[in-house]
């Protein structure tokens, strides 16, 4: 027998929740069907893929719920009732009730700071930028095309991305 590694099964359940919406929407589309298709046929293929699509959302839903409940058990994160149990301190921030301090930021033993520094924040930023110059750049490369212009002086074709 294998050890249950959650996030396998997560990373399954995910892919086979796409599989059933992307079947769902496939049953909606009338270029996947032939126009003597009856309609009753399309309607049982949304309600399968649908229900499948519903029913492993549930099951996903369940695991991640269990699967906090056991950093809880763990005291990694803190649990709904110490949420509750909290108080705002003299720095302003949230505390448990007769804790004046912040060591742990609220947050049990899970350090905040190690999951943002692997967050990846700065490098979809710097991506999403990248992207932008380079619809820019091809809005401008149409636009000359379209006018005529967009040719360098050397006649090379060459376009100047103005980095």
């Amino acid at each position: 027998m294998q050890p249950h590694d959650p996030a396998t099964n997560n990373l399954q359940s995910i892919t086979e929740l796409l599989k059933s919406a992307g079947l769902a929407l496939k049953a909606l589309s009338a270029s996947q069907y032939t126009p003597d298709t009856p309609i009753d046929d399309r309607k049982e293929a949304f309600k399968s893929a649908s229900e499948s699509y519903l029913n492993t959302l549930q099951s996903i839903d369940i695991g991640l719920k269990r699967q906090i409940l056991g950093l809880e058990e763990a005291d990694i994160l803190p649990t709904d009732k110490a949420k509750k149990d909290k108080q705002i301190n003299e720095f302003g921030k949230t505390a448990p009730v007769g804790e004046t301090t912040i060591a742990d930021c609220g947050m049990g033993k899970l350090d905040i700071g190690w999951l943002n520094s692997r967050s990846g924040r700065v490098e979809r930023d710097m991506e999403a930028e990248l992207w932008e110059k380079a619809r820019t750049f091809l809005e401008r490369l149409e636009k000359g095309r379209s006018d005529g212009a967009g040719q360098r002086a050397d006649g090379d074709g060459d376009e100047d991305m103005g980095t």
